[in-house]
């Protein structure tokens, strides 16, 4: 059976400090390397069982303010990125992340909400939060909020965090 192992991100240099203070505060991961080319957090007690790194490039900078300066003069991109943007979080590329219990859900939710809040230079963003009951949840039995850590790039990052509500797992 194939497991997903980990996910990498090329990052501009100077955001590698923002994204790691913004994964130590939402995460409970274990910082496995830090390196001037390599970040890793080992997600559990099984490296095979995911690892997200981050490689700080001059690539990544040069991507980052070509799009930006593209953005403000091509209005047909400025609109398709606005877009992207402004679709529903679960259509959109993103990470999904189960978490253990939903006392702990709720702690992640409201540390990511709280960053939004006090900390603008980390760009962490609650797109949006559902508790089953909830208008337009998608279950009985599942918790979900999508965070979007801009400082990862325009697209590709967001993290939907999950959790089941215990003794209400779906039937398979």
């Amino acid at each position: 059976m194939d497991a997903w192992n980990h996910n990498n991100y090329c990052v501009p240099p100077e955001h590698v400090d923002g994204l790691c203070a913004c994964i130590e505060a939402l995460f409970p991961w274990t910082l496995i390397v830090r390196k001037p080319h390599l970040v890793g957090y080992r997600l559990g007690d099984d490296l095979n069982r995911g690892a997200l790194y981050l490689r700080p490039t001059p690539a990544a900078r040069a991507v980052f303010d070509a799009l930006a300066r593209l953005r403000r003069s091509d209005a047909e991109l400025g609109r398709a990125l606005a877009a992207l943007e402004a679709l529903e979080a679960d259509l959109t590329d993103h990470h999904g992340i189960r978490i253990a219990s939903v006392e702990e859900w709720e702690r992640r939710v409201a540390r990511a909400l709280e960053l939004a809040q006090t900390r603008p230079e980390l760009q962490v963003t609650v797109v949006r939060v559902e508790r089953p009951g909830d208008p337009g949840a998608a279950t009985d039995y599942l918790y979900q909020a999508w965070v979007r850590l801009g400082l990862l790039g325009p697209w590709r990052n967001t993290f939907e965090l999950q959790a089941l509500e215990e003794g209400k797992e779906p039937v398979r």
